[in-house]
Parts: structure tokens; sequence; C-alpha cells
């Protein structure tokens, strides 16, 4: 059976009928010169720093606090706070800090980074970059504004670390007054209600040169990805996030409206759990030969996305190769004969998804189709999202559904996606290891020669391509819309792009 958009639309016809309610005509609000309106996804659970909080809250973050590091639109890394950010010998760094002021005033200086870094690394912070702050061993400050990092073992890795949208720089000690401490960022936080939104002021103190080009900025969050839409086309707001792929069609005709696209954004993938049949990795192999991955680009994102075949690497990078993203490439005749090979003809396994959301609900039911062709039988399990997270972290299911991104175009940020070695969680296979896997991944984190680098995670992407240990379905396109008044907007790359929030500071409006 071939899944296309239409199929999958008659399973789920009430988002459609939701939809249409949006494109009523409504009076059209002039957008102001002063005041950026942004229409936001979700209400965000918190705004603690260093804590992945997820894309809607990194934008909301991002709007009060910056970075060391940053990607420019064309994916180069740059500093931000950072003047420059240097290699000293094979086991430092030497960072010298521009001449910035967080919200406050105050300078930010080598003492607030090396707090915001101990902070990171303390036991129970929570810091979704802590398991790779740990190789920092020391923080040696030269002066206010230069410092050594001293690394356990060599970090090639580490500058693209400092560009993480989740590794916020702060003033030292802000966060004993108020959770999201004071940052450096465009805007100051002045008003929040729980629910609804949250009311920012331009801050005086930021170290760009006339930015932002706004006094105030006004987030209001529209979980209700219907209304987020109606908001844009009724002018409520200038700027919304997280478009929904069954209305990019219905924007890019609305000609007050620009939508603002990149195909190859955040990832659907699968990931195995080798307590059972999956510890065969042909079997695996035989998963990733026997799925239509065009299907799932047109079925459940209506063709916003692309095919994701192998290890996500950003064309932008010198490590993108395309004979190794596309090694996971339909070919049934050879699954069915890894099928008979690891003796699994006829053998029944469990999908662990969700129903909560359409995309990983509709993944799923495609996946479960396309192995029934090949000989083997999927079983659905799909509660709301909060279970099937703790569902997967206990390691229940033969295989699930995921859906994530990366957060800097290093290629050593992927092995968090591909390494079964790594602690369990419920993103990622387990139970099995790739026999040189996890050597390699440490050779080409301490290899700082590009060639040998490249040649380092091509033979990684290959084994990811024999084993199977993550095996790709689809891309999905990032989106965001904004008034044919919003200038100057600009969308980050490829896998980073649904951080584009942070290039929100350069935003006008003529």
């Amino acid at each position: 059976m071939i899944l296309d958009r239409r199929t999958l639309l008659k399973l789920t016809a009430a988002s459609g009928a939701a939809l249409a309610m949006g494109g009523a005509p409504r009076a059209f609000s002039a957008a102001s010169s002063d005041t950026l309106r942004i229409g936001l996804s979700t209400y965000p659970a918190h705004l603690k720093p260093w804590v992945n909080v997820g894309y809607a809250g990194q934008l909301v973050s991002s709007l009060i606090n910056r970075f060391l590091m940053a990607y420019t639109p064309d994916g180069k890394l740059v500093g931000e706070l950072a003047e420059s950010f240097e290699r000293d010998g094979d086991r430092s760094w030497i960072v010298k800090l521009k001449d910035a002021k967080f919200s406050n005033g105050q300078p930010v200086t080598s003492a607030d980074v090396e707090w915001n870094i101990e902070k990171i690394k303390a036991e129970g912070s929570g810091a979704s970059t802590r398991d790779s702050m740990l190789d920092v061993e020391k923080v040696d400050i030269v002066d206010e504004r230069t410092f050594k990092l001293m690394t356990k073992l060599p970090n090639a890795a580490l500058p693209a670390l400092f560009a993480n949208p989740f590794l916020q720089i702060i003033a030292k000690g802000s966060t004993d007054t108020q959770d999201h401490g004071i940052g450096a960022g465009p805007f100051t936080l002045t008003n929040a209600e729980k629910g609804v939104g949250f009311d920012f002021e331009a801050s005086p103190h930021y170290f760009k040169s006339g930015l932002p080009t706004f006094k105030k900025a006004r987030v209001t969050a529209y979980a209700d990805e219907n209304l987020r839409v109606a908001a844009i086309t009724a002018g409520d707001v200038d700027v919304i996030d997280y478009v929904p792929w069954s209305a990019m069609d219905q924007l890019e005709k609305d000609a007050n409206v620009k939508l603002e696209t990149v195909a190859t954004g955040a990832f659907m993938f699968l990931s195995f759990n080798g307590a059972g049949v999956f510890k065969d990795a042909r079997l695996r192999r035989a998963v990733a030969l026997a799925i239509r991955r065009e299907e799932i680009v047109n079925g459940v994102f209506f063709g916003r996305g692309a095919v994701l075949g192998g290890v996500p690497r950003s064309q932008t990078t010198p490590y993108y190769n395309a004979e190794l993203a596309n090694g996971q490439t339909y070919d049934p005749d050879k699954a069915k004969a890894l099928i008979k090979e690891a003796g699994a003809e006829g053998v029944t396994v469990n999908l662990l998804s969700t129903a909560q959301y359409g995309m990983h609900r509709d993944t799923a039911v495609i996946v479960q189709g396309h192995l029934a062709e090949v000989g083997i039988n999927v079983t659905l399990t799909m509660p709301d999202w909060s279970t099937r997270v703790t569902m997967g972290n206990r390691g229940q299911g033969d295989f699930a559904v995921q859906g994530l991104g990366l957060e800097t175009f290093d290629p050593d940020a992927a092995s968090s996606l591909i390494d079964p070695t790594l602690s369990p969680t419920f993103f990622r296979s387990r139970n099995f290891e790739v026999p040189g896997l996890t050597e390699l991944l440490a050779k080409g984190r301490a290899e700082f020669d590009l060639e040998k680098r490249k040649a380092i995670y091509a033979q990684v992407d290959k084994l990811v391509i024999e084993y199977t240990p993550f095996c790709g379905l689809s891309y999905r396109a990032t989106g965001f819309a904004h008034l044919n008044q919003v200038k100057d907007f600009h969308m980050l790359p490829d896998q980073i792009s649904p951080f584009s929030g942070r290039l929100f500071d350069e935003l006008s409006i003529s």
C-alpha cells in the first residue's frame, strides 16, 4: 500500500477541518515600528538557563540572552560574546571577550563565563550540555576579558559547543534572584503571564550597535496551530514560529505574508532496542532498507521536508557526503534477503510512538505498512507523549519513532543519537554495540586536522549505514512566517534552522 498525503488525511481529517476555520476574512491590524509582536507555538515550561526547554522556549530565551559563539545564516561559526576563540596546544583554548554588557549594565567578564561553566558542570544541574562540558577541566582567568579553557582531552568540538542554543552566558550569581538570570541579549523581560505570553523592553546595553530596532517585544502563545496561522494572516502578530506544514501552501499564497522555510530542519528517525530481535544488525539494516522515505515526506509533512537516508550532516559543512547521506536507500529485495538470513521471517515487533503528535503517529503508521511488505509484523504502542518518554527511558518497545534536531554543525553533535553505548535514554538505541564506533567518535573529537577529521567521520557514517544504530527517515521543513513589513529576516541553515529566533535581534519593520 502506498501512503501519500491524501491517504493520511483521510485518517486524520480533523486537522484539515480546523485549519479551514483560520481562513475567514478578518480586520488587518497595522504593524507597529516600536513593538515586535511574536506568535509562539507554545508557552515554555520555564526559562531556566542551560536546560533544553524546546524550540519555543529557546526562542524566548534568545531575546534576553547571548552566547560565546554563534552561527551565521550561511552556517559559519563565529564569535558572538567572544571576540576570538583560538586553540593553544592540544588541550587549551584562549578566549577573548568583546566589550559587552549584561542588561543591567555590568560588563561580561571572564569570571561570569567561569561561573556559568561551573554551574553547568554541577551534579544535578539539568544542563543539556553538562556531559560535554565535563571535558573542561579548568578555566584559567588571565584578565577581565581573557581566559583559558583547559580540557581533559583534545577536543576539536569545543568552539561549536559554545554556540549551543542552550548554553547562554548570564551574569554571575544572577539566578539567585530570578530563575532566568540576567542575560546579555537585546531585550529584558518585564512581564510574564503564565500560559499567555511575555513582555520585553529593549536593553540599552546591547553590544550590537543600533540593535534592536524595536523598543519593545511582545510574545503571545498560540498552542493551537490554526489560531497561530490565523494570527499572522490577520496581522495580529508580526512573526510566528513553527508554521504547520499543512498551512504552508496557504501562507505562500497570502499577499500580506512571507513564508520562510528550510527543508532540512529537524528530522524523524528510528532507534532500536537490542534487548530483543534487533540485537541482530541484519534485522536493523533490513528495516532501513524497507522504508520508502519520500512517502513520509509527502504523507506526513505535506511534501515540506526531505529524505534522510543516513547520519544528518549539513551540506554547508565539509562533512557532508552525498553518497553516505543516502546509504539507507529503499531496497526491499535486499531487506527480505537479510530477514531470511537472520531467520526472522514473519517476526513480530513492537514500535513505540505517540498518538499525541500527528507527525509521530503518522510516521509510525507508514513504517508499519512498509515493514509488513517485507515480512516484519509491527504492533503499535502509541500513548500520550509523557508516557511514551517514560516507556522509552525504561527500555520498552523493540524500536521507536523519534523526532529531534541538532544544536550545532560540528560532526560530533550527532554522537548522542548514533552511539548506543551512551547512557540509556528514550531518544537513542540501546543494548548493543557497533564495533569500533565509540572509538572512532572519540578519535574524531580529538582530531584537529580537517582532512583527517573528514575521513574519520566518513568511517563513522559507513558504520552507521552497515550496523544501523540510527535509521534516518525524513527531514521536516522548518517554517517561520512574517508580515511583509518585517525586514532583515534571516534563517539559520539546515538542522539548526529551528533556532533562527536567535537572529530576531536584527529584525525591523519598514
